[in-house]
């Protein structure tokens, strides 16, 4: 019987595309979780330059997580070893690209595929070197609910501005998912205030109630993957930081990072 835990972030990029799935697209979701749960944070520092200053986005740890699992762990590393060069979103990406090959499929065939075999979402056949993965009937039953998540989640800036208690509502319905849009990163601030202007609904349930202060300590095993909420997460430097963290991750791999992607792959 599969396993009912809800999925990761990246899990849910590999499940849309089994065999194309983005490495960017992976772990930029999983850091956006790390934002969301206060575990890093966004810092801005000003660069002098010839002609004008500029503000450039740093990642810093917020708080350690107490026995994160390897593809936390291994993320969070990255962000440690990313501060020998100043800890800028693209150093992080540079770290990154080292340590998991251009493009980051190694964080995806190390970390994440392995991870939905025993969950009996994937299968792989191997032909000589050759892997291909296929979807499970059930693989096959998420990754249609994912599908439909992310096509819910595009309503999301529209009624933010028309009805933002039912972009809250939708946000906190889809979970997780909406980390993987690529079209909601700038609209986190807006729907962190509706969500926290919503938070005595029952249907918000805090992610974490821990973690917003450096130095604090984080128990990743209370933490629900199956709810999301921005509800107690300040957004400000986030929000202003988010086209760094954005334009870092696209750069390095061309101009888009794919976002969750889909695949025709079962």
């Amino acid at each position: 019987m599969p396993d009912a835990t809800p999925l990761s972030p990246a899990e849910q990029v590999v499940l849309l595309a089994p065999n194309r799935a983005s490495g960017y697209a992976a772990i930029k979701a999983m850091l956006l979780l790390l934002l969301s749960k206060g575990v890093l944070r966004i810092e801005e520092i000003d660069q002098i330059g010839i002609f004008r200053t500029k503000t450039v986005a740093h990642l810093r740890i917020a708080a350690e997580p107490k026995s994160p699992p390897p593809e936390i762990a291994v993320l969070l590393d990255l962000v440690r070893a990313a501060q020998a060069e100043g800890g800028r979103i693209k150093d992080v990406v540079a770290r990154a690209n080292k340590q998991f090959l251009t493009g980051c499929p190694k964080y995806i065939t190390e970390f994440i595929q392995p991870s939905l075999k025993p969950r009996g979402l994937l299968t792989e056949n191997k032909v000589l070197f050759v892997h291909t993965f296929h979807l499970t009937p059930e693989g096959e039953k998420l990754q249609s609910h994912l599908k439909s998540d992310l096509f819910q989640a595009n309503d999301i800036p529209k009624l933010l501005k028309s009805d933002p208690p039912q972009a809250a509502a939708v946000a906190a319905a889809i979970g997780t998912t909406i980390l993987l849009s690529n079209k909601l990163p700038k609209h986190f601030k807006p729907l962190a205030d509706a969500m926290r202007a919503n938070g005595g609904d029952a249907a918000y349930v805090p992610v974490s109630s821990t973690g917003s202060s450096t130095g604090s300590s984080i128990d990743w095993s209370s933490f629900d993957l199956g709810s999301f909420n921005f509800a107690n997460f300040d957004a400000g430097s986030f929000d202003s930081g988010m086209s760094s963290f954005d334009s870092g991750f696209s750069d390095a791999s061309g101009g888009g990072d794919g976002g969750g992607g889909s695949d025709s792959s079962s």
